[in-house]
């Protein structure tokens, strides 16, 4: 895992995700953008360590959290490169992972400010369905409300490159 010092300084498209099929919608849609605006992908995951305070939740282990966050974004990362590997593109886009606990808007906002060159923000959004897309739904709103960067939420429907 890369720490947002050692990312890359070209310009690039910062993906949120939370490994939903919305998500993974979103990120096929930032892919096809990334082509035609020359610019890199980096795929984000924040994640939260519940508290013991939390009556439903059990105890986290941010060890075990961060090693899942950061094996489901080297799965979605390789899915992305093999979807890349399909296509004829005169840009082929770095696509990069970053993992971090904590709330999402939070750390899109420190990614922004430590680097300055992420062009737009994407994210997946629909209707909540069900427990997948529920928790999501509330990230778009807190995203939306504190981000300080162009956002562009995709819809819930399966993208195909026209």
């Amino acid at each position: 895992m890369e720490t947002t010092a050692s990312i890359i300084s070209e310009k690039s498209i910062l993906v949120l995700t939370d490994f939903s099929n919305s998500a993974k919608n979103a990120a096929d849609y930032a892919l096809y953008l990334s082509e035609k605006l020359a610019a890199n992908i980096m795929l984000f995951n924040a994640y939260l360590i519940p508290d013991v305070g939390f009556d439903n939740w059990p105890t986290g282990n941010s060890s075990e959290q961060s090693n899942t966050s950061i094996h489901h974004l080297e799965e979605e990362a390789d899915r992305l490169k093999r979807v890349l590997e399909s296509r004829s593109s005169s840009f082929i886009p770095r696509i990069d992972t970053y993992s971090s606990e904590g709330g999402i808007a939070d750390n899109v906002n420190e990614i922004i400010k430590d680097k300055a060159k992420i062009l737009m923000v994407i994210m997946g959004g629909g209707k909540c369905n069900g427990k997948e897309d529920m928790h999501f739904g509330i990230e778009i709103t807190e995203v939306l409300v504190n981000v300080k960067c162009p956002t562009l939420i995709v819809p819930n429907l399966e993208f195909s490159t026209f």
